[in-house]
Parts: structure tokens; C-alpha cells; sequence
């Protein structure tokens, strides 16, 4: 009985950790407008991002960062010259 109530409590927590953090990318997300500073983005995304590119042409500044959430999502934020260019999701292919 005691590894039942256990087992049930340790799946609640764990999903209600995954709603939350599912919660606050949802929030974040309708937040973001284009033209925004990546440090903007970043305030409301987190600091737990990958830089995928950074390059200067023609002495313009490019940047994408990328966010991975559990649901195998992959949302990308693009910068020029440190103004939000544009952001996408793409979802990994099942397996």
C-alpha cells in the first residue's frame, strides 16, 4: 500500500511540474512581440536556451536562440542586430 501512495505521489508531482513549466512557455510565448531585445526575450523565457547561430554580415548582427521544452518542442528566436526578427516552433519527428 505504502509503494502505491508513493508511486501516486511521485507521478502527481512530476506532472504538475511539467504543467507548470508548460504554463509559464505558454504565458511567456503570448508575450513576445517582433522587435524585441533578445535580453527581453530571455527575461521571459529564461536563461536556459542553446545559441544556434551567431554571424555578422554586412555588419549586421545575427543571432537564434533556441529553447527545447518537454513536450519536444524546439522554439527559435531570431535576431537582427539584437531586434526580434522572427520565432518559430518546430516539433522532433517521432520515433
Amino acid at each position: 500500500m505504502k509503494k502505491v501512495i508513493f508511486t501516486v505521489l511521485i507521478v502527481t508531482l512530476l506532472s504538475a511540474c511539467g504543467s507548470v513549466n508548460l504554463k509559464r512557455y505558454n504565458s511567456a510565448l503570448k508575450q513576445i512581440e517582433l522587435g524585441m531585445t533578445k535580453e527581453q526575450v530571455v527575461s521571459l523565457m529564461g536563461d536556459d536556451y542553446t545559441t544556434v547561430e551567431k554571424i555578422t554580415v554586412e555588419n549586421k548582427d545575427y543571432e537564434t536562440i533556441e529553447y527545447k521544452d518537454m513536450f519536444k518542442n524546439h522554439w527559435f528566436f531570431s535576431f537582427i542586430d539584437n531586434s526580434l526578427n522572427k520565432w518559430y516552433k518546430e516539433v522532433e519527428p517521432e520515433k
